[in-house]
């Protein structure tokens, strides 16, 4: 992950690519495949370009051998494959859309330039959302979004030996970073303002966590809501209306919003911060796509954008994108949001609506729920499975799908994914032609068993 030599800022591109990870780097390879001429400049503010960020827990613990297998292409690398010029060290301050320009600052020397576009693609991705009494300059206090993120972790833990860690926020983030730490030998502790862990996801994700956090010792602090951090050489006092407690290292993980700022005054339209994308990746601006955490994203069922921050769809959208820049016309079919993550044993997943979302959005839904071994309940290392169905009452129609079960059980989710995506109903599902061979599953297994369920 060495630093790039520093490239010469052009004064205008055909194609100007901000943001060089998932969704920008996907635009960028589409565009070279289809325009084998057209300049490409790539602006990002880091050093590091097209890393795996869902990796990070993981290289914290030394379960990934190093960082450096999770960055994909060193800048250098990935410019002599596309032949666009990565320029690393190199922030985007804003976008003026009538003149077809950004203003663009060199990190290293604090100059700026106003450098023209013919199109334009806006792929910066997401921030982490900092609370405003945490001081995040602290050596004890940190966050997990990036590849320096995860090494100043790992550093302080391996130079400090750090023995208790507070989590304030238990998304997947909070979540992963507990197992990870408590793996490590922490001690650790996860505050959470709402009632129930992971409070975004369906319940049933809730209460199948809930065992695990206990089986290995971590506390969770529920309706806790941070009103101070305090730090010090030493330490870190945290307080809540439950008290305060001690700490040696705290993990800021409250979630990440849209790192649009620098298009705040600009033409193009956000929501909330994101940038309003049509199902082709064009903005309300001309000449202007988007993709990634930084913008909204078409939703299959709902039939609307929504906000959905997760890496695959992020290099769907700058794949869109990067095709219909370059002269093509392809829509981006829609997401159903499907979602995974691993808790020590377990396996956490969801597709599609949730009960109390499919019911907000106007279905008449229920829900149906089985538990089946998740190989031939005799075979060895057999463990339980629960899948739940959410359909419409009306037509039968299902509407999303969650899965809690062992590791070797994720592959339900998948299959359920592609039933909510075609729209399948739950009597077909409930005789669906499922493989069975007692190292891989029962003969019925949680979702089609949970299908036979529905009324």
């Amino acid at each position: 992950m060495s630093e790039q030599k520093p490239l010469q800022l052009k004064d205008s591109y055909d194609y100007l690519i901000i943001g060089a990870d998932a969704a920008g780097n996907s635009a960028v390879g589409q565009i070279r495949r289809n325009d084998k001429q057209g300049t490409i400049g790539v602006l990002e503010k880091g050093n590091i370009i097209a890393y795996g960020a869902c990796g990070l827990p993981y290289a914290i613990s030394g379960q990934v051998k190093s960082f450096e297998k999770l960055v994909h292409f060193t800048p250098e690398g990935f410019g002599a494959k596309t032949g666009a010029e990565i320029l690393t060290g190199h922030e985007a301050l804003s976008v003026n859309t009538k003149d077809h320009s950004v203003l663009v600052r060199a990190l290293s020397s604090g100059t700026q330039k106003q450098v023209s576009y013919k199109k334009l693609m806006v792929g910066t991705g997401a921030e982490p959302i900092r609370l405003p009494f945490i001081d995040y300059t602290s050596p004890r206090v940190f966050e997990l979004k990036s590849v320096p993120d995860g090494q100043a972790i790992q550093n302080f833990i391996s130079q400090h030996q750090p023995k208790r860690a507070a989590i304030i926020g238990s998304g997947y983030i909070g979540m992963e970073s507990a197992e990870t730490f408590r793996e490590m030998g922490l001690d650790v502790d996860i505050y959470e303002a709402l009632d129930r862990p992971v409070p975004r996801m369906p319940l049933l994700i809730s209460e199948g966590i809930t065992p695990l956090l206990e089986k290995h010792g971590i506390t969770f602090f529920a309706n806790a809501k941070v009103t101070s951090v305090q730090t010090d050489s030493t330490g870190i006092d945290i307080t809540t209306d439950q008290g305060t407690k001690r700490y040696d290292m705290l993990l800021s993980a409250i979630g990440v919003r849209p790192a649009t700022k620098f298009l705040e005054g600009s033409d193009i339209t956000l929501d909330r911060g994101a940038v309003v994308v049509d199902r082709y990746g064009k903005t309300s601006a001309p000449d202007v796509w988007s993709g990634g955490d930084c913008a909204v994203v078409y939703h299959k069922i709902l039939d609307k954008n929504i906000y959905l921050p997760l890496g695959h769809t992020a290099n769907k959208q700058g794949r869109i994108a990067g095709i219909n820049m370059s002269g093509g016309s392809l829509p981006l079919p829609g997401v159903v949001g499907t979602v995974i993550f691993k808790f020590f044993e377990g396996a956490f997943a969801h597709t599609g609506l949730s009960l109390d979302e499919a019911r907000a959005a106007g279905y008449d839904a229920t829900t149906s729920l089985a538990q089946r071994p998740s190989k031939a309940g005799y075979y060895p290392g057999s463990g339980k499975a629960r899948m739940q169905l959410i359909s419409d009452q009306k037509d039968g129609r299902l509407l999303g799908a969650t899965l809690v079960g062992p590791l070797d059980s994720f592959g339900m989710i998948d299959a359920a994914a592609v039933m909510v995506y075609q729209g399948m109903n739950v009597d077909e599902i409930a005789w669906f032609d499922f493989a069975y061979a007692p190292p891989f599953a029962p003969v019925w297994n949680a979702l089609i068993s949970a299908a036979g369920k529905s009324e």
